[in-house]
Order: C-alpha cells, then sequence, then structure tokens
C-alpha cells in the first residue's frame, strides 16, 4: 500500500485509540528531567489554560514529563478531556454502538475481497473472527488501528502501547492529586463521527489496516516517519507532526475519501471543541486540557489557530 495511505489514516488516532483504550492500568512515571511534549499556554485577559496535545499510544521513550507540563497539571485543578470513555456508562455505551446490527454482516458492508482479507488479519493477529463480525466495521477499522500504529512505532504488546499513551498518564496524574474532570465531547458525538464515514471512506480506511499488517514489509518500507512520533512528541516538535500529516492525507486517487476524513474527523470538530473551550476559559479556573495532538498543531484549522482568532494569546511551551 502507498505512503501516503498510511501516513495520513494513522495520524488520524486521536478519535482511534481513545475508544478503545478504556479500562486500562498503569504505573506513573519517575519524576526528573523529561519530555517536553507539545504544550501551549492560552491566556485571555487573566485567564489561563494549558492544551497538551496527546498521542494516544505510546512508548517508554516518551516518558517521565517534564518541567513545564508538570508544572502545568500541578497548577491545574480541573482536567479536561475529549470525551469520558473510562465510566461504566461509558464502556456500556460504547459496546453497545460498536455492535452490528442485527442481520448486517462485515462481508455485506465490506465486500468479498476485503472480508477475506480480514479473515487473513485475524488469523495472523490471533483474533477470534467471529467476535470482529460481531462489530459494525468502523469499529473493526479502530480494532484494528490499534494494532498496525502500536507496531509501527516499534511495540509488539498492544495493551503496553496503550497504557503509555500521553492521555492515559495525564488521567493518573489526575486522579492521583484529586483533580476534577470535565470533557469536550460527548460520546455520542464521537461515535457520530465515525459513523457518518461513508461506505467509501469506510472501505478505504479498513483496506489500509489490512494492508499494514498483512503486507507489512512495502509499508515500514516507504513510511518510517510513524516510528518518529515519540521522538517528535519528545520534543515538542508540533510542526513535524503537521508537516506529516498535511503532506499526506490527500493522497492521489483517494482525494475525495482523503477530505471526507478531514472534513469530519479534524476540521468540524476542532470548531466545535474550540467553542466550549471558549467557554471553559471564561468560567472556570486554571484548566489543563488534553485531545489529540492533531487537533491542536494544525496551521489553517488547529484549535490553537482557532483560538488565536477568537483573541486568545497562545505560545507553545518549552522546557527550561
Amino acid at each position: 500500500m502507498s505512503h501516503r495511505k498510511r501516513a495520513w489514516r494513522a495520524a488520524g488516532l486521536a478519535i482511534t485509540a481513545v475508544l478503545l483504550a478504556a479500562g486500562l492500568i498503569w504505573g506513573l512515571s519517575r519524576p526528573g528531567e523529561g519530555s517536553q511534549g507539545v504544550l501551549y499556554r492560552v491566556t485571555r485577559g487573566d485567564k489561563v489554560m494549558y492544551l497538551l496535545g496527546s498521542i494516544h499510544i505510546g512508548n517508554d521513550a516518551m516518558y517521565p514529563f517534564g518541567e513545564e507540563i508538570l508544572a502545568a497539571m500541578d497548577k491545574a485543578q480541573r482536567f479536561v478531556y475529549e470525551c469520558d470513555t473510562d465510566s461504566q456508562t461509558a464502556v456500556a455505551d460504547m459496546r453497545r454502538r460498536m455492535a452490528a446490527t442485527a442481520g448486517e454482516t462485515l462481508r455485506e458492508s465490506v465486500g468479498a475481497v476485503l472480508d477475506d482479507e480480514l479473515t487473513q488479519v485475524c488469523d495472523q493477529l490471533g483474533l477470534d473472527r467471529a467476535a470482529l463480525d460481531g462489530l459494525k466495521p468502523w469499529a473493526v477499522i479502530n480494532t484494528l488501528a490499534v494494532y498496525t500504529t502500536a507496531a509501527e512505532i516499534g511495540s509488539d504488546n498492544v495493551g503496553r502501547a496503550l497504557s503509555l499513551g500521553v492521555e492515559k498518564k495525564v488521567r493518573a496524574y489526575a486522579d492521583s492529586h484529586g483533580k476534577t474532570a470535565a470533557y469536550l465531547e460527548t460520546l455520542d458525538e464521537q461515535i457520530g463521527v465515525l459513523e457518518s464515514f461513508s461506505p467509501e471512506l469506510t472501505r478505504y480506511l479498513l483496506q489500509g489496516e489490512c494492508d499494514a499488517i498483512l503486507r507489512p514489509e512495502s509499508a515500514r518500507s516507504v513510511d518510517k516517519t510513524i516510528a518518529q512520533w515519540p521522538d517528535w512528541w519528545r520534543a515538542g516538535d508540533a510542526e513535524a507532526f503537521a508537516a506529516h500529516y498535511l503532506g499526506a492525507y490527500l493522497e492521489p486517487g483517494h482525494e475525495t475519501e482523503g477530505a471526507e476524513y478531514h472534513q469530519k474527523l479534524i476540521t468540524r470538530r476542532n470548531q466545535a471543541m474550540t467553542e466550549r473551550l471558549m467557554t471553559l476559559l471564561a468560567e472556570e479556573p486554571t484548566c489543563f486540557v488534553t485531545v489529540g495532538l492533531l487537533h491542536l498543531v494544525l496551521p489553517q484549522d488547529g484549535i490553537a489557530r482557532l483560538l488565536r482568532e477568537r483573541g486568545c494569546e497562545v505560545t507553545q511551551i518549552c522546557n527550561p
């Protein structure tokens, strides 16, 4: 499969890994000098908010958090995330929404050729094909995306890669320090985005996951940038993430799918989240907000840009 398809599909994991990471348990990182992260300070008048870009699948090289991240978390009482995916109610709702509609089959939804490849994928990963058949196509894509992205950053342990996601580490800190939680989106809103994908986009994304698993040598030989994500995040290299995504998501021959993906997953959600952040900034004491990194860094429709347009001062914070 192509370099461009792998790049933008993987770069858009902001929803994917969050939905599937619920319920994991992990240990806190040790204190000390650590990652800069992609961290912004937002001010408007005397109001202050911190925004941290999250990679939802990570590795040990990303930790511990550096001084600036720890200081920002210490100042905040309210911690804000994209969506509640951890509560019992959220997990139950998510499982219900992921389940295939009665009488609906994957083979009918994605076609015989792609369905046969899914059988090969299950054999290779040791997944229960019958269980996969019980999921909606978007849920199958999300499930496979966790495996492929973990492999691309060099991890052969999916559970550990999920436990090392940035949001997981932030939640651990917040829980252990008695911080309160708030959310920018509802689970219904997030899943609604995935359910709104056209059949063409759904098949395109699913084909990309199958290609990455069944033909990894071709994908990895031309696209090694995903393996650099932890280093980029540790160094706070927001521009590298933005350039990687923008240079890849409009794959020649699949511009329609790429444009739909970007509009639904990025642009519209960024606009809605920005409005909710403005409300939080006006009403709350200092907040620490963790959202998928891609939502923050894009130069045209990223949240940092949209907040500046609404009169906020937005500055990326660097370690001393």
